[in-house]
């Protein structure tokens, strides 16, 4: 999803014929782009407005000549970067979180994503590619000033898809383009801006829905590849490996819990889809990092399946999506292992059922956890209300108790 305007991407003199033309300048990254933000990954934005557009057709035709002619006198031409600043401009844009202004669709009809579990022998790119092709769609989204382009995945037969939420934010018409290039009007099922999750609906029948794996399976080093739009380029897949799993990154003021990967994500990958070496979809690709310099590489991250269908099957049943807590603070014990209270939030229920500072947890679910990222990983799939079992010890002796998640909006 490329937020800067299409026409600087072609008739520009690194386009010539001529071998004698100056290398082109790098990209300059804004200061403050360290910290991740949804621009840094956002559709390809296309402003409207003849006027300007024949401006810049223009400029580009005369800085062309200039070049080709420029070309026969000067040998070691140099191109010197735009001064800081003036190419941030669409970085600096306000972006919607509303959602789309579009026909809804019908919810609480008992769809839900289905995770499977990973099976078979491991699949080559090539593979991957062939099972998961025609299960991306392309996302147009149409608002009265702007024209952007993202990526889906079809999540049922009958017309279902799952997209980023910043890929239709805002927008008053979407479409969604298929992999036969037959294009289809799309109604809104949900939005969530904060989860980065939307579901969309079109009327249709036969289409092939991806199959989904389970992320909580992944472990750092596996390989995946994505598959989205890369600068408009459909289908394009990429490889690369899970670089960290359950990463915690902030992202416009909340914290999402991420898979990192190496495998290349850019502008237009937003909404695609992360795969396992199964050929099941794990992950839907989100965000990048970058830097000032450009020297950040292969950091893209992906909302984990788990998250995923947390929030798909909440949106489609026509509910609002809550984050669930467990009220209480924690400190790793890195000797003995383990998860020591820190502090428990009166208005939670592990309050409730007597957990107090000093407990130590060893498990949940009889799971072992040794960090945070344990438990953040089990929330994935968790809301206000539902249940889990923790086990603790209290001057040396065991406990196991069912507590619930509450409300994140309830804690102090």
């Amino acid at each position: 999803m490329d937020n800067r305007s299409d026409d600087l991407w072609q008739g520009g003199p690194w386009e010539q014929p001529s071998p004698h033309f100056p290398t082109p300048p790098a990209v300059r990254i804004p200061a403050h782009a360290m910290e991740p933000r949804r621009p840094v990954l956002r559709p390809r934005r296309r402003r409207r407005g003849g006027g300007i557009a024949l401006l810049v057709v223009l400029i580009l035709v005369l800085t062309g000549i200039a070049v080709a002619f420029g070309s026969r006198f000067f040998s070691q031409a140099e191109f010197f970067p735009p001064p800081h600043g003036e190419d941030d401009r669409y970085q600096e844009q306000e972006y919607s979180t509303d959602p789309p202004s579009i026909p809804r669709a019908e919810t609480g009809t008992g769809v839900t994503l289905d995770l499977t579990p990973a099976s078979g022998e491991s699949l080559t790119c090539t593979q991957i590619y062939e099972k998961n092709a025609f299960s991306i769609v392309s996302i147009e989204s149409e608002s009265r000033h702007e024209f952007s382009t993202g990526t889906g995945v079809i999540l049922t037969e009958d017309g279902y898809i799952i997209t980023n939420a910043h890929v239709v934010a805002g927008a008053e018409y979407v479409q969604v383009v298929f992999y036969d290039n037959d294009v289809l009007e799309a109604s809104l099922v949900g939005f969530d801006a904060d989860e980065d999750l939307a579901v969309l609906k079109v009327e249709a029948e036969g289409l092939i829905p991806a199959e989904f794996g389970d992320s909580s399976a992944l472990r750092c080093g596996d390989p995946v590849a994505a598959i989205g739009d890369p600068l408009g380029y459909r289908s394009t897949i990429t490889d690369g490996i899970v670089s960290a799993l359950d990463r915690e990154v902030e992202v416009d003021g909340v914290t999402m819990t991420l898979i990192q990967t190496s495998a290349a994500i850019n502008f237009g990958n937003s909404g695609g889809a992360l795969i396992n070496q199964y050929g099941q979809v794990v992950g839907i690709t989100t965000i990048k990092i970058v830097t000032d310099d450009g020297s950040a590489e292969a950091l893209g991250f992906a909302i984990p399946s788990r998250r995923v269908k947390y929030v798909a099957d909440t949106l489609i049943d026509g509910r609002q999506v809550r984050t669930g807590v467990f009220g209480f603070t924690v400190l790793t014990r890195p000797v003995s292992g383990g998860l020591e209270l820190q502090s428990v939030d009166p208005n939670s229920d592990a309050y409730a059922k007597g957990l107090q500072a000093g407990d130590i947890i060893t498990a949940v679910n009889g799971q072992p956890v040794t960090g945070t990222q344990d438990l953040a990983r089990i929330k994935l799939s968790l809301g206000p209300g539902d249940t889990v079992e923790l086990t603790y010890l209290r001057d040396g002796v065991s406990y196991a108790v069912e507590v619930a998640l509450v409300d994140s909006e309830l804690i102090g």
